[in-house]
This record gives C-alpha cells, sequence and structure tokens, in this order.
C-alpha cells in the first residue's frame, strides 16, 4: 500500500488511459489482438498475483507519468493561436490563463498580500502597473497583440510560483489541503486527456462509414490545428517540447491511416485485398465519450481555480501572522 500511496494520482491516470490503448490495439493491431489476450490467459495460468500485480503497477505507472505530463503541457499550451484583422484568437482557457484571471480578480479585491523586503514584492508592483491588461485575460477573441497577455500571465506565473514554494515550505500537514487540490488537478487533468484521445480515435472509426469524401475532414483538422500550432511554438518558443503539436498531429495521421485502411463498403469492392470487417461505432459511444471529456475539462477548470486561490489566500494569512 505505501508504494501504492506514492503515485496513487498517477497511476489512477496510468488506469483511465487503457481504454484507449485498447481502441489503439484494435485499430491497428486487430490482426494481433488474440496474440495480446493469449498473453494474458498465460499471466493468469502463473497464479502468480504478486507477479501481475507488479506488472500492472509498472505498466499503469509508466503510462499515467508520459500521460500526466503531456496532459500538463496540453492543457497549458498557448501556441494555438491566430492573428486576422487586427484581432487575436486563442484558447482562453488554460492554466497559465486561468492563474491570471485569479489573480486579476483577488488583485481587484485587495487579497495579493503586500509585505516589503520580499522577492515578490517587485513583481505585485509590476502586476499592479499591467492592471488594465487584466481585461484581456482568459479571453478567446482578443483586440490587441499577445505580447500584453504573454507579459502579464509571465507575471502571474512567476508571482504564483514564490508564493506556492512559500506555503509549501510550511510542512505537508500545514499544505494537506493544497495537496488534495493538486492531486485532484493531476488526475483530472490527465482523465480529460484520456477521454480526449479516446473521443478522437471513436471519431475517426466512426467516420469510416461515411459514403462520402467529407470523411477526411476530420483528421484533416487535426493536422490543420496541429500545423498552426507547430508554427506558432516554432516562432515564439522553439526550446519546450511541443507535447501538444505532437499530440495533434499523430491523431491527424492515426486519423488518416483509419479512413484509409477501413474504406465504405461500396469502395472495398473494387480492392483485391479488403481490409478486415469494420464494425460500427454507435453514436451513443461518441455522445459518451465526448461527455465524459467535457465533464473532466469543468472538473479540471473549477478544480485549477479553487487550487490557485487556496495559494494566494494562504501566502495572505502567512504574511499576515505574527512572526515568532
Amino acid at each position: 500500500m505505501s508504494a501504492l500511496s506514492i503515485g496513487f494520482d498517477t497511476i489512477i491516470v496510468g488506469a483511465l488511459a487503457l481504454p484507449w490503448v485498447l481502441l489503439v490495439l484494435h485499430l491497428f493491431f486487430s490482426e494481433n489482438e488474440s496474440s495480446v489476450q493469449a498473453l494474458v490467459d498465460w499471466v493468469n495460468k502463473q497464479s502468480q498475483p504478486a507477479v501481475a500485480g507488479v506488472l500492472l503497477f509498472a505498466v499503469t505507472y509508466s503510462l499515467g507519468s508520459a500521460v500526466s505530463r503531456i496532459a500538463q503541457d496540453f492543457f497549458d499550451d498557448d501556441d494555438l493561436h491566430v492573428q486576422l484583422a487586427g484581432y487575436l484568437f486563442q484558447v482562453g482557457v488554460t492554466e497559465t490563463s486561468i492563474r491570471t484571471n485569479v489573480y486579476c480578480q483577488t488583485l481587484q479585491r485587495g487579497v495579493v498580500a503586500e509585505k516589503p523586503n520580499e522577492p515578490s514584492t517587485a513583481k505585485r508592483e509590476r502586476f499592479r502597473q499591467n492592471d488594465s491588461n487584466c481585461e484581456f485575460t482568459a479571453k478567446w477573441i482578443v483586440a490587441k497583440t499577445h505580447n500584453w497577455i504573454d507579459d502579464q500571465q509571465s507575471l502571474a506565473t512567476d508571482l504564483f510560483h514564490l508564493q506556492e514554494a512559500a506555503v509549501l515550505l510550511k510542512g505537508t500537514d500545514a499544505t494537506e489541503r493544497l495537496r488534495q487540490f493538486h492531486d485532484q488537478i493531476m488526475v483530472l487533468r490527465g482523465a480529460t486527456f484520456d477521454g480526449f484521445i479516446a473521443f478522437s480515435l471513436l471519431l475517426f472509426w466512426w467516420s469510416c462509414g461515411l459514403h462520402s469524401r467529407l470523411r477526411w475532414t476530420v483528421p484533416l483538422l487535426y493536422l490543420l490545428l496541429g500545423a498552426v500550432a507547430l508554427l506558432n511554438h516554432l516562432r515564439d518558443r522553439g526550446g519546450d517540447p511541443p507535447y501538444m503539436e505532437f499530440t495533434l498531429l499523430t491523431l491527424a495521421a492515426a486519423g488518416c491511416y483509419i479512413l484509409w485502411q477501413r474504406k465504405p463498403k461500396h469502395e472495398n469492392a473494387t480492392t483485391s485485398n479488403p481490409p478486415h470487417a469494420m464494425i460500427e461505432v454507435r453514436i451513443p459511444y461518441l455522445v459518451l465519450a465526448i461527455f465524459l471529456t467535457v465533464a473532466g475539462f469543468l472538473g479540471w477548470w473549477a478544480t485549477q481555480v479553487l487550487y490557485d486561490q487556496q495559494v494566494i489566500y494562504s501566502y495572505r494569512a502567512l504574511s499576515e501572522s505574527p512572526s515568532k
């Protein structure tokens, strides 16, 4: 149990990723599904639950670690934006934009603490001087260049990290509630990412049944979004790993492969070696996948706001507490 408690949230994220991993096996390696089943049966016949548990722990923890890291960047990547006709069209809900908006709200209520001779004092003062830019935080369409927003978000991120570190240095007992919020953020963010991957694969699979070239618009949309994000990434911050861009472009390639291999019946009749039989994906499965994804996203959004507020208010309480 002690081993499980070390990375319990990571294990949950890895376990939630197993459904779309099985989808990948079915869509891309369907001829080898029997081999996977045979391997599972062989493990069960060994009557070694401890060994099976260790293997399952290793798989879920490794998968959860990778998914959690990609999901963290995926939900805090501002590369997906386009400037047209003097307006900036961007994703208004990212981890940084949420945090900046929380700081702007607490700044208006006078919650951001003031304490002289601290490293964060200068950053708080700069944040206040840019208070007029708070109207552009967490917006999807902005009538200004994104450099103003980047400066405000950078200040909020630096200020938050200073205050978070000051609060966490008080020990685990004093930050138990913060740790719970942080674990919830990690699980909900990973679950949302897992749901997005599963929904995308199901959407590609469902598109195979369309008897029209319109089915190719789905992977092309992923390709367009990935190309725009990659172009902005290379232009603005080429030093960071392009996790979101890699995910979108990989999904686009996967969608093209699925649509090419699983053609409609009237197209398969013209080929000498038609692909294996295609199982129909029903609309309720798509609705369920997108519902769970949106529910996880809204849960992450709300928890991220609560976590940021908790850090700010905790730091305010520490600043106002009498020194011993």
